[in-house]
């Protein structure tokens, strides 16, 4: 399928932007499962049935002989998920498990079993009762070796539900792409989490967006839909966003992500971050200046971002220079500029190096003394670290960066 191989799991979550796009995936698996001598069952929207048969034989496929033989089976919405005029997740579950039954009787090896599911936007379909019903089928679905495809349009379903279908399936076909989803969850676990408060449900939406590479679906929530359910745009940033991305950090680092999945969820949350700036609340300018920088060699700027975003919320005037700064231009910055603080970013081991030649050669800048504070996820993973370098100032994260800096100066705290 989609140029890659089925596992085990056969538990598909496919998404397509356009009818094109999905029939010129799947239509070449259809046709290879019927010439293997396996059946099809097709459950499509009755408005469309002609134009999917007419797909069908687009491609070669004796549409009238395979239906004669009962090689193929196209069912309707209305005599399947909405029998009886609306969606009962135990009857459907039968029906499918009868289905697969039914074609081991007929003498066939498996059946290729493909759904369309834009029938949950109907009128009165409840989205949750979907979820449930994607999650629970996989304790179903291994009792046969059957491929079972859920075809969704990705343009109709809003960001939040797609994300939440996305975890119930153990396979995920996205942007034309097979791959093994490592945000399934078995349904003992998706169940229950999909009634958690709204920032931690959004954070596991938002998580997923990112380890699928999901980009539209990333933004909407971590944007549109944060900022439309009225959530503070400063816990959006720690408590979804900063809190996803340590999680992609340990994914990358237990090598279940590659470096470049890593590149593209941070160059996400990167945007997501851009797009909430300009509705983070602001106090009063303090009269401090600040320089905040990651050290030469740190390309991962997206957490010391989100520090100078909440210094400058807290009323400081904040000097942001990004990634990869060597120790000689952060010195030369600092002896023009004279900031009452200098912010230093390492997140990981083998920038720890920089990062001290950094405070040295801060520290050998002729005048007086400029705090320095530093931070980034190596200090969570070296602890003491932070006395060892000599800084003022040391913190894992955002929120505790700003609150340490905020006492170190005798400034009132303001917790977002």
């Amino acid at each position: 399928m989609a140029g890659g191989m089925l596992g085990r799991q056969r538990h598909v979550c496919a998404f397509f932007n356009t009818r094109d796009e999905e029939y010129r995936i799947l239509l070449p698996f259809v046709k290879e499962g019927l010439e293997r001598g396996e059946k099809a069952i097709h459950i499509v929207d009755p408005v469309l049935r002609g134009d999917h048969l007419a797909r069908l034989r687009g491609v070669g496929i004796d549409v009238e002989g395979a239906q004669a033989r009962r090689e193929l089976e196209v069912l309707d919405w209305k005599d399947t998920y909405l029998r009886n005029g609306s969606f009962d997740r135990r009857a459907m579950t039968a029906l499918v498990e009868n289905l697969q039954g039914r074609t081991r009787d007929e003498g066939f090896p498996r059946a290729r079993i493909v759904g369309h599911m834009e029938w949950a936007l109907q009128d009165g379909c409840d989205l949750a009762a979907l979820v449930e019903y994607e999650s629970r089928a996989n304790d179903l679905l291994p009792r046969y070796d059957d491929p079972v495809v859920c075809a969704y349009d990705r343009c109709a379903f809003a960001a939040g539900t797609a994300m939440d279908v996305l975890r119930a399936h153990p396979v995920v076909l996205l942007d034309g792409a097979l791959q093994q989803n490592l945000s399934f969850l078995p349904p003992a676990r998706l169940v229950p989490q999909l009634h958690k408060g709204p920032l931690a449900l959004l954070r596991d939406r938002y998580l997923a967006a990112l380890v699928a590479g999901a980009r539209r679906e990333a933004l909407e929530l971590g944007v549109e839909e944060a900022l439309s359910e009225d959530l503070p745009a400063p816990s959006v940033y720690l408590e979804v966003i900063q809190a996803a991305q340590h999680e992609i950090g340990r994914l990358w680092q237990e090598k279940r992500l590659t470096v470049a999945q890593e590149h593209v969820a941070t160059d996400i949350s990167r945007w997501a971050v851009a797009q909430l700036q300009p509705h983070l609340p602001s106090q009063p300018s303090n009269g401090k200046r600040v320089v905040v920088a990651c050290v030469e060699g740190e390309l991962h700027d997206l957490g010391a971002r989100m520090v100078a975003d909440f210094l400058e919320m807290a009323g400081f005037d904040v000097n942001y220079l990004g990634a990869n700064v060597p120790a000689e231009s952060l010195a030369e910055l600092v002896r023009e500029r004279r900031p009452d603080l200098l912010a230093l970013s390492a997140t990981a081991s083998p920038h720890v190096a920089a990062l001290r030649r950094a405070i040295v050669a801060v520290r050998g800048v002729a005048g007086d003394r400029i705090p320095i504070a530093a931070g980034g996820q190596v200090f969570l993973r070296k602890r003491g670290l932070g006395r060892r370098l000599g800084v003022d100032i040391h913190a894992p994260d955002a929120r505790g960066a700003i609150a340490a800096v905020q006492r170190f100066f005798g400034l009132e705290s303001a917790r977002p």
